[in-house]
């Protein structure tokens, strides 16, 4: 195989070498929450003696510089991460390989996978890597500052059967903007968190092919940049840009918030005991279920590795039952992409029951990532930012800025690939 690529941290061997061994590299995630992914390499390692496995640590923010640079070079690892946002851009310049011919020899149990998870690791109607991470997105949730509630005389909803326009006008009798206390923050800052929300409203961000930006031009992805915009401009819900400075849900300012799947772990840590606090799935639409977008991560065997079924194999074992399983029980993560694991009896008698209306819900409902078919993801995303601010504080009149956004973010979509 091909040497391991130089690595955000220190690599380590999982077997003694010697000359009739393969040698494998893997590049696990550099963080004390994943862990496990070392911990199974080891198994693995010690399961597969004819192994010498290389297993390197890399820090998430450099992965995508370092596989591009390790291609150069033909060093790429044999297994590696990759985050949904870059994988694309990835496959499209040769670096995995597709995985149904060695899946037809090896079935890792692919139906127990989210089908958003499969899709997030595909390109193209192929499929390049196994998801070891899905969560619906950053607002797939809304945690309640149930003291603050209180204090309103107001309660959070009885069950997820509710719709945006109870959560805005929920927000709105909770703010108390002369004491700067605020019912939400709520604010796309990325365009694929409004891809969230334009799914709530029955549309998309993008269309089928992924061609083109539709957020001025998609009538439901409209209806929800004007519900969006509302929470200041109507409900006065939300602060504006000057008071939205140094406001977090945890220091107790806001009586709502969105969050993710991911952070829910750790909510008693964060929180710590300032208040208490409740949980419910993001609101559905008017019309339309709720929608989310499948934030994907996954391991991938190179096209460059000389043992691509080993590799496939140790891929396998990072992304099994028993690895997300164990991820859970020995760290603060979230369950992984694999259906089994929200199901696992040890797994949800420790979690918030919130986790099993998630996965109702994703298996339920499909949430492709929308990635552009450009592969410009973060020219579109840095675009955004840089435009969606003015209306979605109601700086400008509703339609101009939604008209700047769609625009400028349409000026990227019709980029070629780079």
């Amino acid at each position: 195989a091909p040497a391991a690529a130089p690595a955000g941290g220190g690599g380590e061997t999982g077997a003694a070498p010697d000359s009739a061994q393969k040698e494998i590299s893997i590049a696990t995630y550099a963080d004390p929450r994943n862990e496990w992914q070392r911990t199974v390499a080891k198994a693995w390692a010690e399961e597969h003696p004819d192994v010498s496995l290389n297993i390197d640590e890399v820090i998430y923010g450099e992965m995508n510089k370092k596989q591009q640079a390790a291609m150069a070079t033909n060093t790429l690892w044999d297994v590696s991460f990759s985050g949904v946002k870059w994988f694309p851009f990835l496959v499209a310049r040769g670096a995995f390989v597709a995985l149904e011919d060695l899946i037809a020899q090896n079935d890792p149990g692919m139906d127990d996978f989210f089908s958003a998870g499969l899709a997030g690791s595909s390109f193209e109607g192929k499929l390049y890597g196994l998801p070891y991470l899905m969560h619906p997105g950053n607002p797939a949730l809304i945690i309640f500052n149930l003291d603050l509630l209180d204090q309103k005389g107001l309660s959070v909803p009885e069950t997820n059967d509710w719709t945006t326009t109870d959560y805005a006008e929920l927000a709105a009798a909770a703010s108390d903007s002369e004491n700067m206390i605020f019912g939400t923050n709520l604010m796309p800052g990325n365009y694929y968190d409004h891809c969230s929300f334009a799914r709530t409203y029955g549309g998309d961000i993008l269309d089928d092919e992924a061609n083109n930006f539709t957020f001025a031009t998609d009538p439901a992805s409209v209806e929800a940049a004007r519900w969006v915009t509302s929470l200041r401009t109507e409900y006065s819900a939300a602060p504006n840009r000057a008071e939205s400075e140094g406001l977090s849900f945890a220091s107790g300012t806001m009586a709502t918030a969105t969050q993710g799947t991911y952070a829910v772990r750790s909510l008693d840590e964060t929180i710590g005991g300032r208040f208490q606090y409740d949980l419910r799935l993001f609101p559905n639409g008017p019309e339309s279920p709720r929608g989310y977008q499948a934030f994907v991560e996954c391991f991938s065997v190179a096209a460059q590795s000389k043992h691509p079924q080993e590799a496939f194999d140790l891929v396998v074992a990072e992304t099994s039952t028993q690895a997300g399983i164990d991820s859970v029980l020995n760290s603060s993560n979230q369950p992984t992409a694999r259906k089994s694991v929200w199901e696992a009896e040890e797994v949800a008698s420790i979690l918030h029951p919130i986790f099993q209306d998630a996965l109702d819900w994703m298996s339920n409902e499909p949430g492709p990532f929308p990635h552009p078919s450009n592969l410009r993801f973060q020219e579109l995303q840095d675009t955004w930012a840089n435009t969606s601010p003015d209306l979605f504080y109601g700086d400008v009149p509703f339609e101009e800025g939604l008209q700047a956004v769609q625009d400028a973010c349409q000026e990227i979509m019709q980029l070629p690939r780079p």
